[in-house]
């Protein structure tokens, strides 16, 4: 083996740990001899080269006054609101990025071990890093052509999950004097600071520790991504592994220290072109942190957005005109407070994909010798990119009909638009766009053409665990804290074993988007269920048709370690309440119910002889499911991403990448890899893992799928009807990935096992309270349910009354601000909707809201606020004439009254979503008249009993 680097190794002293904090006594190497894998790729400087000459980096001080987000609050509060809260502001305060970058950090160590403390419980220390020497602070990567050894703290992805999470700490770690022109290839090559190190405890014993003189989780790095970073962007840069061609940019550079308006001439001050038209990527690099910032807009500072400085070619901004149906005219800046300048990126994809098409850029092998690097992480962008949605040169997928972007969807979402392609068209035409101040009204200027700042994806629960990420002055809010003990057991048993959160009590104020993202994700899918309307014993098939119509992009995209999604159906004889059986003829299985939470540790049947175990909480792996699962190459699942080997990537004998020409891509010919369609459906990247099970876009083939695997098992004198409910539940962080990265914070009673008391899962005895519903882990999110109903041949049927319980209990006196009022039928109903569900104020007001079916017999009115005001006095009307699917209607109204907690957070009720048709264990409400439950034998039978119902 050949060993190449620093020809130092670093002998293991000592590692003394205490619970207090973590004192390592070792040998530190040479400071000014850190090194690195000698075979990255180029890379530029994620800032405009041409003017940092003149605005060198760091530029940390106007990250945290002139370009701090509570600057920008004093004249845009209605934007810094929305963006408050959301993932982009929390992308470093995210618990589950903090967690899954500290344990890649240590699998990724160029210190070996010797970053891992020993565990202070006294269990055996883990292993996580294949390459590290045994007792020796270094380790040695097999880099294709050689094996080399690096010994210094920190990872080879230091500069990797930070440019993304915590942008402007990655850019103030990157020295102008760091940035040379390669020799081999005449390109732009930004090396880091070696010192960077974001995960350090730096002798805390708390991982991400503040170090400013490093620029190491700054008040700026946590805030994530600031309004600055989005709006100096100006261009962008190749990463490695890249999958488009870049063009020249279409920015015009200020290199000086004057005013833009001075050195750049007016007509190209603002850029209202892109780099290329003709190609599909419009000539914009692609990939993981592919932005370049403006150093002069950072300094001065100025904003680049869709408003304009100078007079545009013509008035209309005809691709933004295209998207919404209408003339939608360029805006200009109002330039008294600030210059800003309009940047044609602001409003196409190709600016999201600077973070949202993420590609392994480690030029490694894995430990069993294949090639990590050009792994594709997530592919949102692409996946868009050859969707009915993108109107790019060469998508032959592309529909005019439906003409959208990244920003004409997730930034036209707002109180009451969920903002998905279900939702902002009317009658096949698209709804007109926003319209807002774009600042205070004390500022000046009139509503625009306005795009949202919510920036809301499908995560209801992350944001729901953190809140808000700033405070009301600016300062950052509190947070859960990482020990670095987190990891370093290698004992199961072990707290230490998994992440390990501290002060689990802090977070901010309630953030907008957990509600949000729920609105977005049950306006995402379509369903259709269907049987036939008469059933006899025996077998009776059900067919399910599952599409991504709201979507833009695969479902689920991005995260593959977390993200899931599956189909659960259900059957009950409502005579007696009875569940079902259902068969799966894929698994040739029979069980009650499919798509519960599991309630017990168990093999993966999906990946036979890998021992691959699911935790209880997991959802059901027979299933259908929807996610995506990565491999190492063995033929197995993986969850270290940084491993994961591409298995269509095309490599020579070597094992190395190759070209399309077969030459290596390395650091002398940083070109495109190539990828085989192995399953020729034109995606090359769904066969790059071991399972790729998501819906693809509309416009896809794959955007629907027809499920006619299940049928329901009717035994011998059952008398029906039978109710057969289908639905499909999301996860944004499943159970494997919930105890791992959150440890503690997931399983919240430190038993090791999560107990989310909903769905079927294991359960204490303690309630939900949040919404969606889940006492510990990822809530399961219904995103759709349908119900249809069944006769049996012989059997006498229900005769019973309609019967209707609610939430929150009438008189309920402490309800959460958040509540989603419920009610609960004892059989299928239809015609419920915002005309016969509704809510009021006490002054009479109706509350908007959207209604939505939540379970089997439970519908939710999502109030348009999302909030319901503190200490307000509520009325709740389930209207006269709501009908069962056998024609049994309510003949009355049903009316309660309920009182909000005047205390943000606080709050009593159970938020449960209860099994089936039996009503909860609780009074019913009442209804206006004396009854106590609402209920009339109403109409004849209703025609198409076997059809869906909504």
């Amino acid at each position: 083996m050949m060993l190449n680097g620093n020809g130092r190794i670093i002998k293991l002293i000592a590692l003394l740990a205490t619970t207090a904090g973590v004192s390592a006594v070792v040998y530190q190497p040479d400071q000014s001899k850190l090194n690195d894998i000698p075979n990255r790729l180029p890379e530029g400087a994620p800032y405009v080269l041409a003017e940092a000459k003149a605005l060198p980096p760091p530029y940390h001080d106007h990250w945290e006054q002139e370009d701090s987000p509570g600057q920008c609050q004093t004249c845009h509060q209605k934007i810094f609101d929305e963006w408050n809260g959301s993932m982009m502001s929390n992308s470093w305060r995210d618990p589950a990025w903090r967690a899954a970058y500290l344990l890649l950090s240590r699998a990724t160590s160029a210190n070996g071990e010797c970053d891992t403390p020993n565990p202070p419980d006294g269990t055996p220390k883990a292993k996580h890093n294949p390459f590290a020497h045994e007792n020796e602070c270094a380790s040695t990567f097999d880099i294709g052509t050689e094996k080399y050894t690096v010994s210094r703290p920190g990872s080879l992805l230091d500069f990797f999950c930070s440019r993304c999470h915590m942008p402007t700490d990655y850019i103030d770690n990157i020295p102008i004097k760091n940035v040379s022109i390669d020799p081999k290839t005449n390109l732009e090559f930004a090396q880091g600071d070696p010192r960077f190190f974001p995960t350090s405890d730096n002798g805390t014993g708390i991982a991400f520790a503040t170090l400013d003189s490093q620029y190491r989780n700054t008040t700026s790095g946590k805030s994530g991504i600031i309004c600055a970073v989005c709006h100096t962007y100006a261009e962008t840069r190749d990463t490695p592994f890249h999958n488009y061609a870049r063009s020249d940019s279409a920015y015009t550079p200020a290199p000086g220290k004057q005013s833009r308006n001075e050195l750049v001439a007016s007509a190209r001050q603002d850029t209202f072109g892109v780099p290329d038209p003709a190609k599909q990527n419009l000539g914009y690099s692609i990939g993981a942190g592919s932005y370049r910032l403006s150093p002069h807009a950072i300094v001065y500072p100025e904003r680049f957005g869709p408003l304009a400085s100078a007079q545009p070619p013509s008035s209309t901004d005809t691709y933004t005109s295209q998207i919404f149906g209408q003339n939608v005219d360029y805006q200009k800046m109002d330039p008294s407070k600030h210059k800003g300048y309009h940047q044609a990126m602001f409003v196409r994809a190709e600016m999201c994909a600077a973070c949202h098409d993420v590609t392994n850029a480690l030029p490694i092998k894995n430990k069993l010798g294949k090639w990590a690097g050009g792994f594709p992480i997530e592919r949102t962008y692409t996946e868009w990119a050859n969707s009915a949605y993108a109107d790019r040169p060469g998508n032959k997928n592309f529909d005019p009909r439906f003409k959208r972007d990244c920003q004409s969807c997730h930034m036209q979402q707002d109180y009451g638009q969920p903002g998905t392609a279900n939702t902002l068209y009317k009658d096949g035409k698209p709804l007109p766009p926003e319209v807002d101040r774009v600042a205070n009204q004390d500022q000046g200027g009139g509503p625009h053409p306005f795009f949202t700042h919510h920036f809301v994806g499908g995560n209801a629960y992350i944001t729901s665990l953190i809140g808000k990420d700033i405070d009301k002055s600016g300062n950052i809010e509190g947070y859960p804290e990482l020990s670095a003990f987190s990891f370093s057991s290698d004992d199961h048993h072990s707290p230490y074993s998994r992440a390990f959160w501290t002060h689990t009590e802090r977070r901010g104020a309630y953030a907008q988007q957990a509600r949000l993202a729920w609105d977005r994700l049950r306006h995402v899918l379509s369903m259709d269920l269907q049987g036939p309307a008469t059933a006899q014993s025996g077998d009776v098939p059900i067919a399910v048709t599952v599409a991504n119509t709201g979507s833009g992009h695969n479902f689920p995209t991005g995260f593959p370690e977390g993200r899931t999604a599956w189909l659960s159906l259900h059957a009950y004889d409502l005579a007696t309440g009875t569940e079902l059986p259902i068969h799966d003829k894929v698994w040739n299985r029979t069980s009650i119910g499919v798509g519960n939470l599991t309630t017990e540790e168990m093999i993966d049947p999906n990946f036979p002889g890998c021992n691959w175990k699911i935790p209880a909480g997991s959802a059901d792996p027979y299933s259908l499911q929807f996610k995506a699962v990565a491999s190492l190459g063995d033929g197995c699942p993986t969850l270290d991403l940084p491993y994961a080997t591409a298995l269509n990537l095309v490599t020579n004998g070597q094992g190395m990448p190759v070209d399309r020409d077969g030459k290596v891509v390395d650091r002398s010919n940083p070109g495109m890899p190539q990828f085989k369609d192995t399953n020729g459906n034109g995606d090359f990247f769904d066969d790059s893992f071991l399972r790729d099970t998501r819906l693809k876009p509309r416009g896809r083939a794959e955007y629907q799928q027809k499920v006619d695997r299940y049928s329901v098992v009717v035994p011998v004198g059952v008398r029906g009807p039978i109710a057969v409910t289908a639905a499909i539940y999301y996860q944004s962080i499943e159970a494997i990935v919930a105890q791992k990265f959150l440890g503690n914070m997931a399983d919240t009673n430190n038993n090791f096992v999560l107990e989310p008391c909903v769905l079927g899962g294991l359960c204490d005895g303690r309630k939900p309270s949040t919404e969606p519903a889940v006492v510990e882990g990822a809530p399961p999110v219904p995103m759709v349910v349908r119900t249809m109903v069944m006769n049996v041949n012989g059997g006498a049927g229900d005769k019973s009354q309609l019967k209707v319980a609610t939430y929150p209990l009438p008189g309920a006196s402490d309800v959460y601000q958040d509540a989603v009022p419920k009610v609960f039928f004892s059989r299928p109903v239809r015609n419920l909707d915002a005309r016969s569900f509704t809510l009021t104020d006490s002054h009479g007001a109706q509350v908007p809201a959207w209604i939505d079916q939540v379970g089997d017999g439970a519908w939710g009115l999502f109030p348009n606020p999302v909030v319901l005001k503190g200490g307000e006095t509520y009325t709740a009307r389930l209207k006269a004439g709501v009908c069962d699917l056998t024609g049994s209607c309510t003949g009355q109204d049903v009316v309660w009254k309920f009182t909000i907690s005047k205390e943000a957070g606080k709050g009593s009720g159970d938020t449960s979503v209860p099994a089936g048709f039996r009503l909860p264990s609780q009074s019913p409400a009442k209804p206006a008249s004396p009854a106590s439950v609402a209920s009339t034998h109403g109409s004849k039978h209703a025609n198409g009993l076997g059809s869906a119902m909504r």
